[in-house]
């Protein structure tokens, strides 16, 4: 696992400056399996197809991730994320303020898990390639 492209990838998308299928394909050729963005403890932990760990800091201005998960909330952040309307930190902020502690993206398995701290979850699939 390279976790010079890791750190790089990270950086760029706190930058707005990368986009979600971009982190997806340099992390997979960097040999990352998938991976979990704390959003509590602001880390993300990086597995790789060989086994291997790695953890990031997670640096911005994060904000108190709320108590109760709303799951129609975070779907309307993916899709304004999607649709560029938002960067990666606001993003972040709208998740966490409708309650996600943590999302694990499944790079093999095309899908983005987000969970809150009541253990509400939306899982999301990776948007189809046209």
């Amino acid at each position: 696992m390279d976790n010079n492209i890791i750190n790089e990838c990270l950086a760029l998308s706190l930058k707005a400056k990368i986009t979600f299928p971009e982190v997806i394909m340099k992390l997979t050729a960097a040999g990352v399996e998938r991976y979990i963005a704390d959003l509590v403890g602001l880390n993300v932990h990086y597995y790789g197809t060989n086994g291997t760990t790695y953890t990031a800091e997670l640096e911005f201005d994060a904000k108190k991730v709320a108590p109760t998960f709303n799951a129609d909330a975070v779907k309307y952040a993916i899709a304004d994320s999607q649709q560029k309307v938002i960067d990666y930190q606001i993003f972040l902020h709208s998740i966490m303020a409708a309650g996600c502690s943590h999302y694990e993206v499944f790079i093999t398995g095309k899908k983005v898990i987000y969970l809150g701290r009541d253990g509400g979850q939306h899982t999301e699939l990776f948007p189809q390639v046209k």
